[in-house]
């Protein structure tokens, strides 16, 4: 059997949940013993890979990135390929730093201008040692609990090492740990919000979902596009200076919305409308927003390459949609309530059922790290394949947002 790599990406964030970097891990699939891989050959092939995704700045947005890999590619010569390794902090373990061949391939890349940080913690003269070569150490929640965090961030605080708390998977589980005041903290925690126990929403949220509710109305005519979003001058200009960015290769000037909607057509307008809608959301961090536009495009590329074109449009706004419950803090049966959405769409939103449920429940077990996605039986290489995709389009539109 083939050595397959498979790539996971989750965010790092500061205390105030501001995007600071990326985390990627890269595995193989397969059960293949590492020892009887041609790692040369594997790596040269998963490069090209990523080299046709626009590279690794598409993947990361430029971010700093946390870098894990199997210890036989943990070389200088397979680092992801940045324009300053200083941007790159290679993760390992005490295990790993056992092995001689490892600690030379380590000094070489930190002598490249990489960085180093290890995985757990141990109160060890060995581990104190260590922390003189690796400033950052990476704290897994589910190996420590909140308070035990909170004592060993307080001694690495003295030490003048960073610390990342990993393994966050819920806004409760961030609010427990963030008391630790640690450097950084990963995941998509803030997708699984705290739900309000209102049961009516606030002004501006439920102005936000009757404005996704109008424009995303099956039966909806340009005109009254043009209408509804027309009477919020904010919300036009920032949605002309997005559309006309340079990287949308737009020919000409878009100068009002019903040009918008005559050069784009209604299903690439309401696109638009309904990114800048959510972008308009200040409780919430950017990085949801980039979450539900790699969701949205990874479900279409995935249904196109099932051979479900018919249906891609469904299950792209499936995906765009399956964060309204993080953007709105309520609950998703109740938001589904209000839009108008086909019975396929509801169900795979709520409860995960269905094709495009199925769709959606495998792009979350990536950002949770499961590579095996709960035994979906979707080939995991043409997963891996729409979700790098997805991600360089993501990182594409973003930039025309944030240009705005």
């Amino acid at each position: 059997m083939q050595a397959q790599l498979f790539l996971n990406k989750q965010p790092i964030l500061d205390a105030k949940q501001v995007l600071y970097g990326y985390h990627l891990s890269l595995e193989l699939v397969n059960d293949v013993d590492p020892s009887k891989v041609e790692w040369e050959s594997v790596m040269k092939a998963f490069c090209e890979d990523i080299a046709k995704q626009d590279g690794m700045s598409a993947l990361t947005s430029n971010k700093p990135i946390f870098y894990r890999a199997p210890i036989e590619v943990l070389t200088l010569d397979w680092l992801p390929k940045v324009d300053d390794l200083s941007m790159v902090t290679v993760e390992v373990t005490l295990a790993n730093l056992r092995d001689k061949t490892v600690v030379a391939s380590l000094k070489e890349v930190i002598k490249a201008g990489a960085r180093v940080a290890v995985l757990g913690y141990e109160n060890s003269d060995a581990y104190k040692k260590l922390l003189t070569i690796a400033k950052t150490v990476k704290l897994d929640a589910k190996e420590f609990s909140a308070e035990e965090a909170k004592t060993i961030v307080s001694a690495l605080n003295l030490q003048q090492v960073n610390s990342v708390i990993c393994g966050l998977e819920t806004e409760e589980e961030f609010a427990e740990y963030a008391q630790a005041k640690a450097t950084f903290y990963q995941g998509y925690f803030f997708t699984n919000p705290v739900i309000s126990g209102q049961k009516e929403l606030s002004g501006s949220k439920l102005a936000m979902l009757k404005l996704l509710a109008e424009v995303n109305d099956p039966d909806v005519e340009f005109d009254k596009i043009v209408q509804t979003v027309g009477s919020d001058v904010g919300l036009t200009h920032k949605l002309l200076s997005a559309i006309n960015h340079p990287n949308n290769n737009i020919p000409q000037v878009i100068e009002t919305l019903k040009d918008a909607v005559n050069f784009m057509g209604l299903k690439r307008l309401k696109f638009w409308v309904n990114m800048m809608v959510l972008s308009e959301a200040n409780d919430v961090p950017k990085e949801l927003l980039t979450t539900a536009l790699v969701r949205a495009k990874f479900m279409e590329v995935l249904a196109e390459k099932q051979g479900k074109t018919t249906d891609k449009d469904r299950y792209f706004m499936t995906g765009m949609f399956s964060t309204l419950n993080a953007f709105l803090k309520a609950s998703m049966v109740d938001i589904v309530g209000q839009l108008p959405l086909s019975s396929e769409v509801k169900v795979a939103l709520v409860d995960h059922s269905g094709d495009m449920g199925k769709a959606l429940f495998v792009v979350r077990s990536l950002e949770q790290g499961n590579a095996n996605m709960g035994g979906s039986g979707i080939d995991i290489m043409l997963v891996s394949s729409a979700y790098m995709s997805a991600n360089s389009w993501a990182y594409k539109t973003m930039n025309g947002l944030e240009a705005a």
